[in-house]
């Protein structure tokens, strides 16, 4: 049987839990996001592009081409895609198509009604951008590109950007464009130029989103991407940034081993947000993504996913494995008055050197449900979910088999600075085999329905030490060979098992110390 699996696979681990119905309510950026996991729809996917829609359709061919001589069509195709970047015909809409090849120019603005779609051959113009890639690269000098509204960016490879300003890969600003089945990868945000020279006090105003930054309203659809080793020096997002009332589609992506704070050498804590960093009213919809390897550096929170200042995000569906936190959140931090709703994802693996190995609060307001907390650590407090001065709503939820360095293994919650918050709520939840203990609360606290083993709780009402029993679906699997693909940032590994189809998808697995998911298997 061959498995491919995202990065890498060994002893599959589960946990049973019971991810009850969403409640109907709706999110502001997504209204209609589908329920459940759709692990299989992770990343680039292959679709056919309607060019009857288009009343003009432009053709790019960096080996064939020529600026001079073409006129845009397959039989003459234009070399450069600025070429083919100009407006579009008033109440028209364009394509362009371009085919493989590195197309390193000058930084591209898009334009309004025109769409892009990258991955192409030159000579029957068939589209397969796994096979034939489209590669916009800033060469290690400059931005990729700038976007704008109405537009859509599809099937490229987008490499190499560096800036000292937000966004090496792609800068939007009052924008809103589609960008989807893209790769970006090794797209940098430089620290300011003044950085050296300021004193160590925290939060630099550094630059954020290392492949993609959102500013100013920006209402960008980032769907079915892979965000690959990206990175800011000092700077939030070390994939994707976005603030100042932005309200995006942030779903069904890969990101995979991202940066934020890797020149913060002085610890400011401004390299927040491995992956991931919403801001100052930013309303993200943050669906049935993968979070993988994503590291916030520099003393910094929220190892994949970080919030701040009057962000209320809906977070849901997604896996959080083994990301780190320099502090707090190994998988997801939120503070100054951030209000989230985190439901139904995956938690497993996650580290933070400060407290919350998977998630964490400050200053914040969460509302946690049925999420699966496991096998996460903390150097300080709280190896499952922490809390420092916020509150939680959190509702049948499965924290299990965490590890903290101090105390609270599964769960640590004090609130002192900010009592004028609604004391905690924890219901439901089941709280078991944390170490060195399952609960460390202080404070006012409503505590009911839980069960907590081994210890229990004193306080609250009808919580109950009880083994829950849990049930051993995991699999061992002896590995004979391994065949990476960088094309898909997968690796196929030949294993001794004889399962269906299909039946390992989406399963959580585990190599050492490493997690990271099946992405498909063959009988």
């Amino acid at each position: 049987m061959n498995i491919r699996r995202w990065f890498c696979c060994g002893l599959l681990l589960g946990l049973v839990s019971a991810l009850h119905a969403d409640p109907s309510e709706k999110v502001t950026a997504w209204n209609d996001a589908p329920l459940g996991f759709h692990w299989d729809r992770l990343g680039p996917q292959p679709a056919p592009v309607d060019l009857a829609a288009y009343p003009a359709v432009r053709h790019v061919s960096g080996r064939t081409g020529s600026d001079e001589t073409g006129d845009g069509s397959r039989a003459k195709p234009w070399r450069s895609v600025r070429k083919a970047l100009t407006p579009a015909p008033e109440g028209a809409r364009v394509a362009v198509l371009v085919a493989e090849g590195l197309y390193q120019e000058e930084t591209l603005v898009l334009q309004p009604r025109v769409d892009l779609y990258g991955g192409y051959e030159a000579k029957g113009w068939t589209r397969d951008f796994a096979a034939h890639p489209a590669i916009l690269s800033g060469g290690g000098q400059r931005r990729v590109l700038v976007g704008a509204n109405d537009c859509r960016l599809d099937g490229f490879v987008v490499e190499d950007g560096l800036v000292r300003d937000h966004g090496a890969g792609l800068y939007c600003s009052q924008a809103a464009p589609v960008v989807v089945n893209n790769v970006f990868r090794r797209n940098r945000t430089l620290e300011p130029a003044d950085f050296p020279h300021q004193d160590a006090r925290r939060r630099i105003r550094g630059h954020d989103g290392g492949a993609i930054a959102l500013v100013n309203y920006a209402n960008a659809d980032i769907r079915h991407n892979i965000f690959h080793d990206n990175e800011t020096g000092v700077g939030y997002g070390g994939a994707v940034a976005a603030r100042d009332d932005c309200i995006p589609v942030i779903a069904h992506n890969v990101f995979w081993g991202n940066r934020a704070g890797t020149t913060d050498r002085k610890k400011t804590l401004s390299g927040n947000g491995g992956a991931v960093a919403l801001l100052f009213s930013s309303r993200a919809a943050v669906f049935h993504n993968l979070f993988a390897e994503n590291d916030a550096q520099g003393g910094s929170d929220g190892g994949a996913l970080f919030c701040e200042y009057f962000s209320w995000p809906e977070v849901r569906h997604n896996a959080f494995l083994n990301n780190h936190a320099g502090d707090d959140g190994g998988g997801m931090d939120n503070q100054k008055f951030s209000y989230p709703k985190v439901k139904a994802n995956l938690f497993y693996g996650n580290r933070a050197d400060g407290s919350g190995g998977a998630f964490h609060l400050d200053d914040a307001v969460v509302e946690l449900e049925n999420n699966v907390i496991a096998y996460n650590h903390a150097k300080k407090q709280a190896g499952g979910l922490g809390g420092t001065h916020g509150w939680y709503r959190a509702l049948n939820n499965t924290i299990a088999y965490n590890v903290a360095g101090q105390d609270g293994g599964g769960v640590h919650i004090v609130n002192v600075k900010n009592p004028f918050l609604r004391p905690p709520v924890y219901r439901n939840n089941l709280i078991a085999h944390n170490q060195p203990d399952q609960v460390l609360m202080e404070g006012d606290l409503d505590v009911t329905y839980n069960i907590m083993h081994p210890g229990g709780f004193k306080g609250g009402y009808y919580n109950f030490d009880h083994d829950p029993k849990f049930a051993d679906d995991s699999r061992t699997l002896a590995v004979r060979g391994v065949r990476r693909d960088p094309a898909t940032l997968s690796s196929e590994l030949q294993v001794d098992a004889a399962d269906a189809a299909g039946s390992l998808v989406g399963r959580i697995a585990r190599i050492g110390d490493f997690w990271t998911m099946v992405k498909a298997n063959g009988a």
